[in-house]
């Protein structure tokens, strides 16, 4: 088909050209010589007529022939391109100098778009636009960026990172951190000491002493006999010491209490009361929680030797000494939850311990002897605890009135008038 309308362009153009000769003769004759050659011009035209005439209709023919014909050639040049296709591919992997240049196959391209622009663009384009793009991309894009992007993270982020961080961190937050906290808590912990001595001290009196103090402070009293009635009003440590003269000793003239504890949480030892004055007063009287009787000596009291009372509570009274009272060496009214252990309470007046109405008492491991009346008396007290004591030399040992005997004993009776009574 391509050959025919081939062969019908080429009839148009010699007819062309023979029209262009026979005009171009025609005026040479007219200039040289008008009555030398004779030209039938008029049949020239008839020539271009008949030819143009007739053009349509080849056209239209060619037209209907290659619209007719074209379905079998595209399928015909889709299926060479794809022969083209493989056998580039196969060419391509074989040796990259033996496929076709770039240049080369536009040039051919453009030499069959001129002849005919349809079945040119077919054949000639598919196979230039496999051959370059499939290779290109395959063997530049994958391994370029698998071999730079993971190597290159791994290697350096890994080993940066890790080894900077732990190393600054731990040695340098850490041991500053508990070394200035554990400072500061100990400097507020061990506060100021107050020295009380009868001469050279800061402070000749216990009470100027107690008053200077604050929460925590530590008030030392060296040997000596000081005439007063302390009040203990704040959480602080009185302490006696034996400086060389002896024991340090409270002396309250027979007027009140020689000791007051008013505030909670005090503690109280190594020293000497006596003296306390006559109803209601106590050597130590205690109105508050939480405070620690250890290691003193309670003699002459006007009426008891200690007194525990107005709901004060938790208290514990220790290795201390209770002797010559007027009364009852303690006395327990209405403090529940209080505790008497490995003390000693001798020769008092009336009882050694009384216990009223306070609940969950306790007394144990001490000496109570001598005492007029009972050793210990418990009454209206529930949950009493009563064992591990020697309990000599009284007119009755433990005395029970309207409380619970089932946590009284074992304890050891020497020389009592009656061991137990039951009330």
């Amino acid at each position: 088909m391509l050959q025919d309308r081939t062969h019908k362009l080429g009839v148009v153009g010699w007819i062309a050209l023979a029209v262009f000769l026979c005009a171009g003769l025609g005026q040479a004759a007219d200039s040289s010589d008008d009555s030398n050659v004779t030209i039938d011009l008029p049949e020239v035209p008839a020539l271009v007529a008949n030819a143009t005439s007739s053009l349509p209709e080849m056209e239209a023919n060619d037209q209907e022939n290659a619209t007719s014909s074209l379905p079998e050639m595209e399928a015909n040049d889709q299926e060479n391109a794809t022969e083209s296709v493989a056998e580039t591919e196969s060419e391509t992997a074989t040796s990259t100098q033996a496929a076709t240049p770039p240049d080369e196959v536009s040039v051919g391209a453009s030499d069959v778009t001129t002849a005919d622009g349809v079945n040119a663009t077919v054949p000639e384009t598919v196979p230039e636009t496999v051959s370059e793009t499939v290779p290109e991309t395959v063997s530049e894009t994958v391994p370029e960026t698998v071999s730079e992007t993971v190597p290159e993270t791994v290697s350096e982020t890994v080993p940066e990172t890790v080894p900077e961080t732990v190393p600054e961190t731990v040695p340098e937050i850490v041991p500053e951190t508990v070394s200035e906290t554990v400072e500061v808590e100990v400097g507020e912990a061990l506060t100021a000491t107050h020295e009380v001595c009868l001469n050279g001290c800061s402070y000749t009196t216990i009470q100027a002493a107690v008053d200077a103090a604050v929460d925590g402070d530590l008030v030392e009293v060296g040997s000596g006999t000081y005439n007063e009635n302390v009040i203990v009003d704040k959480r602080i440590t009185l302490r006696g010491v034996d400086t060389g003269e002896g024991a340090a000793v409270v002396n309250a003239q027979g007027n009140g209490s020689g000791i007051v504890l008013q505030a909670g949480g005090a503690v109280l030892e190594g020293l000497y009361v006596t003296n306390a004055g006559p109803y209601p007063s106590a050597g130590i009287e205690v109105v508050s929680s939480d405070n620690i009787i250890a290691g003193c000596s309670i003699w002459n009291s006007g009426w008891w030797g200690i007194y525990l009372k107005g709901a004060s509570s938790n208290n514990t009274v220790t290795e201390t000494i209770i002797s010559n009272s007027v009364n009852d060496g303690i006395m327990v009214y209405r403090a529940p939850g209080n505790r008497f252990i490995e003390n000693t309470v001798a020769n008092n007046g009336d009882n050694g311990i009384q216990i009223l109405e306070s609940e969950n008492s306790v007394v144990e491991r001490s000496i109570i002897g001598n005492n007029t009346n009972s050793g210990i008396s418990v009454e209206d007290s529930g949950n009493a605890v009563v064992r591990g004591n020697v309990i000599s030399y009284n007119n009755l040992g433990i005395h029970l009135s309207a409380s619970a005997i089932d946590r009284v004993g074992p304890n050891r009776f020497i020389g009592n008038g009656q061991e137990m009574a039951v009330a």
